[in-house]
Parts: structure tokens; C-alpha cells; sequence
């Protein structure tokens, strides 16, 4: 790890420790409605479970759930038993391949998200008995990326539920129960909550990586990098790519810096559609892609190459992640290393920047003697608890520490807003 990096730790963990010590506050009657609803739902689609079940079926047994699916109801399986089991996976991946087979998946799905659910309140609730916040423990080097990682609780997990209706999509009671989780993160009496929220850092961190025209001409630009993408691979004009089309290119978009293959590609585009995409219309699709965004292509590539020349993968500013997975002599682990080889550098970076920011805001909110808090960080978000009277300074403040945290090839841009919850302020 270079200076650099060693540099931007050492800062960051006086900030840490304010973020701990700070605590956010809970509003328990809030999440004891939440959690009190989903006891009701989880009994429900428990009632509703079992009527396919002749006998009694105990749903934490994967054994169990297995003989419901292939031996009872005698669907086929999409995967090979494990050598060293009998029955078949019913794991999240599995089960997803099976929706639209049996109307009993959808519900197996919902009850394991239920149970998430159910154990994150029970979590929320710890909160500090003389402070009467919710304190958690944010592990700056948590993840080979260099990403936080966050734990009692993990609130890197906290639900993220766009509950806005969408074309051909159903708004389910448990997706407004996870949109809720958010309502429950609150300020003090006297204080709002600002939450500033990168736009697109990822795509932004690979426009300045990989020199990409497009990407860069869209970013300068200040266009829709999903129109344009759509208007590219499809061959239509900006303005008359459709909602579907833009959808498309936002899951090639974020998807293929993620190494996502035709196959992964293909069951995003069936989901999106409602039409059955095979491997090989995604692999056209790709290829498509790539030809229009040859920046890209030659990036991802080169990526690859260094890390495989070298044993490790490295983001703009010398954070270093071993992929050793590389050199391993099975193919699937050196798929595995491939991705890991595009993404890392990408999620990387996009970490050195977030970092790079709350020592920037950090240092501001000092430097003005303001009152206001950083109480979260989150992905590419920070949540600031702010006094009402420093509201209109700290919206200043934020957007220019932020989005000036460092210096790019494209401009940062981040999405600010003002509320009594975290889900109104994200």
C-alpha cells in the first residue's frame, strides 16, 4: 500500500471514531410497527407454504425444502446435486432459476427475506442505554476493495427499496415494509438530516480510467449516460430510446464493470423485459457494446493483463488487492479472478474517494466550529445530522467538499437531500 493510501487511513480515523461515538438515533415505536408487521406476513406466507406440503415442513431445513420441490412436486432441478449431499441447493440463485415454475418459489423467497428482515430489527433495537442511539462499528479496511465494512449491525445491509411504481411491476406489502427501514434512522429534536449520495461513481471512476470518448463525452457533457449507452448499442437517436432500452443499457451499464457474463446478462434482461433472453442475444448485445465503448473493452482487458502479470490489482491511487485466484489451476476460479481483476480497481477507487470525502467534510465542519455530525456512511452515501440553524451552510459545505474531495477527467456529482428520516434525506 503506498503513501497515499496510508495517508488517507491514518486521517480517517479520528473520523471514525467520531462516527462511532456519535451513534444515530432509532425511532423504536417506528421499527416495533415495522417488525410487528412482518411477524404477521411472515405467518401468513408460512400458512400459505404449507398447503404444498403434505406433512409437516420445517423451513430452515434446506433437506426438507429439497423433497418439497423435486420429489414432491417433482420440479426439475436447474443445477447438479453436490457431490457430497443428496439432495438438490435451494439456495437464493437456485430458487430464482425456478420462479416462474411453481407459485410456492416466490413465496420460499419471500419467507427467507422476511426472516432477514425479522433479525435486522431485533439489531436496530440494541441501542446504547445512556445514549439512546444506535451504535455501530465501521471497519475502514472491512473488505479487500477497501470498502467499509460495518457490524453491530450491519448497516451496509440497510434495506435500499424504491417503492415507485414501475412499468409491469407489482409494489408487494413486503417492499413497503423494507422501505420503511430507513423511516426509522432519525435525528435529534432540533436537527434535520442531509444525505449527500455520489451519482453514478463507478461508471464515473471507469470514464477516467479507461479515457472511454463516449463515457467521457457523456459525463462533460452532463448527459444521461443510460440514454446514451441505449441510443449506442441500439442504433437510435438519443431522444427516442425508450424506458426499456434505457434499462438495458443500465444493467450492461453497471453490470459488465462488475464482469458479468452472457448468462448472468441474459437473466437481467429476461427480469427487465418480461421476455426470455437467451446466452447468445446477450452475447450479441455485449459485443455490441463493446465495439461502440472500445475504451472500455481495451480497459477491462488491460486490467486483466496487470493483474495476472503482477498478482494483484490496483485502483487510481495505489490501493492494492492480491488476486491469486489468477494463477489457480481451476478455470472457475480464474473467472473468478478475472472479475475480481476488472472490478476491484473500479469498487477501489470509488472507496478512496468516499474516504477521501468525509476527511474533507470532516476538516470543514471543524474549521467552520459547526455542530453538525456525520453519523453514517453508507456505499458512495453520507448521512450528516445537522442543526436546523446550520442547514443552509452545511448544504454548501457538503456539495463543495464532495464533489471537489478530488479531481477527475469528469466531474462528481452527488444527489442532496434534506429530511426528519433517512428515508425522506436519501
Amino acid at each position: 500500500m503506498n503513501d497515499t493510501i496510508i495517508n488517507v487511513e491514518h486521517q480517517l480515523i479520528p473520523v471514525l471514531i467520531k462516527m462511532e461515538l456519535e451513534g444515530v438515533k432509532i425511532d423504536i415505536k417506528t421499527l416495533s410497527n415495522v417488525e410487528l408487521e412482518l411477524i404477521e406476513l411472515s405467518n401468513k406466507t408460512k400458512i400459505q407454504i404449507h398447503r404444498f406440503a403434505n406433512s409437516e415442513l420445517n423451513l430452515n431445513s434446506s433437506e426438507q425444502i429439497s423433497e418439497l420441490l423435486f420429489d414432491v412436486l417433482k420440479l426439475e432441478s436447474k443445477t447438479k446435486k453436490k457431490s457430497n449431499s443428496s439432495y438438490y441447493s435451494v439456495d437464493k440463485s437456485h430458487l430464482n432459476k425456478l420462479s416462474k415454475d411453481h407459485e410456492i418459489i416466490p413465496l420460499l423467497l419471500e419467507f427467507r427475506k422476511i426472516v432477514s428482515l425479522l433479525k435486522f430489527c431485533s439489531q436496530l433495537k440494541k441501542v446504547n442505554c445512556k445514549t439512546k442511539r444506535l451504535h455501530g462499528n465501521f471497519n475502514q479496511i472491512g473488505t479487500a476493495t477497501g470498502r467499509f465494512s460495518c457490524s453491530n449491525p450491519n448497516l451496509q445491509n440497510i434495506p435500499n427499496v424504491d417503492i415507485k411504481p414501475k412499468e409491469n411491476e407489482e409494489i408487494t406489502r413486503l417492499k413497503v415494509l423494507e422501505s420503511k427501514f430507513r423511516e426509522v434512522f432519525i435525528p435529534k429534536q432540533g436537527c434535520q438530516f442531509i444525505g449527500a449520495d455520489y451519482s453514478q461513481i463507478e461508471l464515473r471512476v471507469t470514464a477516467e480510467m479507461s479515457q472511454d470518448t463516449f463515457l467521457l463525452k457523456a459525463y462533460n457533457g452532463d448527459l444521461d449516460i443510460h440514454k446514451l449507452t441505449a441510443s449506442e448499442i441500439f442504433k437510435v437517436k438519443f431522444d427516442d430510446v425508450t424506458k426499456e432500452q434505457r434499462s438495458i443499457a443500465k444493467s450492461i451499464n453497471f453490470g459488465l464493470i462488475y464482469g458479468k457474463t452472457a448468462n448472468g446478462l441474459a437473466e437481467s434482461l429476461t427480469e427487465i423485459t418480461k421476455r426470455v433472453h437467451s446466452e447468445e442475444q446477450a452475447q450479441k448485445i455485449m459485443d455490441d457494446y463493446f465495439k461502440r465503448f472500445s475504451g472500455v473493452k481495451s480497459f477491462l482487458d488491460g486490467l486483466i493483463v496487470f493483474a495476472d502479470d503482477y498478482g494483484y490489482s490496483q485502483t487510481i491511487y495505489g490501493r492494492k488487492r492480491p488476486i491469486p485466484e489468477l494463477s489457480s489451476s481451476r478455470m472457475s476460479e480464474r473467472e473468478k479472478g478475472k472479475r475480481l481483476a476488472m472490478n476491484s480497481p473500479i469498487q477501489g477507487s470509488a472507496a478512496d474517494i468516499i474516504k477521501m470525502a468525509m476527511i474533507a467534510c470532516d476538516k470543514a465542519i471543524t474549521k467552520n466550529n459547526l455542530k453538525s455530525k456525520l453519523v453514517l456512511q453508507i456505499h458512495d452515501e453520507l448521512l450528516f445530522e445537522v442543526p436546523d440553524d446550520e442547514v443552509p451552510i452545511m448544504k454548501i459545505l457538503v456539495k463543495k467538499e464532495m464533489e471537489n474531495a478530488v479531481k477527475l477527467s469528469v466531474p462528481l456529482t452527488i444527489d442532496l437531500k434534506i429530511g426528519k428520516n433517512w428515508a425522506i434525506a436519501h
